[in-house]
C-alpha cells in the first residue's frame, strides 16, 4: 500500500497525505494522479481507480490544504500545535516541556473564508455512487465514481466533522515530527498518537533510550 489510514476517518486520513508538515520538506504522498487513484482504492472509497488526471490532482491538493487550514484553526493555530506536540513528547521522555501549549498564531480571516468556500464547493458536488451487487447467495456494496465524486465524499465527511460535535474531539498526534490529525474517541480522551503501532511506539522507544542514556553511569577511566 502507498498510503496509511491511522485515523479511521477518511477526511482526516486525507489530510495525512502531506506528512510532517512542519519539516523543511514535508513528505507529499499525492505526488502524481496515480497516487491519488491509489488513495481512493486503498481507502475503500472507490472499488476501482477513477483514472485521475492532473486537474483532479490539483483539485485534491486544493481541497486538502483548505481543509487543513480549517482544522488547524479549530485546534488553535500552528504555533500552539507545535508546542503541544513537543510538550507531550518531552513529558513522556521525563524532560521539562513548555509550561503551556504555546500562543496561537492569528488566522487570516480572508484565508479562512476562502478555505471554507472551497470545502463547501466540493461538498456540494455529487458524491460516490453506492450500488448493491448481487452474486450467488450473497450481496456486495459497490462504490463507483470519478475522482471529483471521491473528493466530494471527503468534503462531506469533513463538513460533518467540523460542523458537528466531533470537532471537539480533534487532536494532533503527539509525536512532534508527525502532524496527523485524528478524532480522540478514547475513554477519558487520553489518546496521544495518530496510531500506537507507529508514532506511539517511536516516541516510547525514543523516551526509553533517552532515560537509559541518562541513568547509565559513565565508566571511570583508570
Amino acid at each position: 500500500m502507498n498510503h496509511a489510514f491511522p485515523c479511521g476517518t477518511l477526511a482526516l486520513d486525507f489530510l495525512g497525505t502531506l506528512r510532517a508538515r512542519r519539516n523543511p520538506v514535508p513528505a507529499e504522498k499525492l505526488a502524481t494522479p496515480e497516487l491519488l487513484d491509489d488513495w481512493f482504492v486503498e481507502s475503500g472509497m472507490l472499488d476501482a481507480a477513477p483514472h485521475a488526471d492532473a486537474a483532479d490532482l490539483a483539485a485534491a491538493v486544493e481541497l486538502r490544504e483548505s481543509l487543513y487550514l480549517l482544522v488547524e484553526e479549530r485546534l488553535g493555530g500552528r504555533a500552539a500545535l507545535a508546542a503541544a506536540s513537543a510538550a507531550a513528547a518531552a513529558d513522556l521522555a521525563g524532560q521539562a516541556g513548555p509550561a503551556d501549549g504555546g500562543e496561537a498564531l492569528p488566522a487570516d480571516p480572508a484565508a479562512l473564508d476562502a478555505a471554507l468556500a472551497v470545502l463547501n464547493r466540493y461538498a456540494a458536488e455529487p458524491p460516490v455512487v453506492l450500488q448493491l451487487g448481487v452474486g450467488v447467495g450473497s450481496a456486495t456494496t459497490l462504490r463507483t465514481g470519478t475522482a471529483a465524486q471521491g473528493l466530494a465524499a471527503v468534503a462531506r465527511e469533513a463538513v460533518e466533522i467540523l460542523g458537528g460535535p466531533d470537532a471537539a474531539l480533534l487532536r494532533e498526534c503527539g509525536r512532534p515530527e508527525c502532524t496527523q490529525v485524528y478524532l480522540d474517541r478514547s475513554r477519558g480522551h487520553r489518546r496521544e498518537w495518530c496510531a500506537m503501532r507507529t508514532c506511539g511506539n517511536r516516541v516510547k522507544v525514543s523516551a526509553y533510550r533517552s532515560r537509559h542514556r541518562t541513568s547509565t553511569p559513565t565508566p571511570a577511566h583508570a
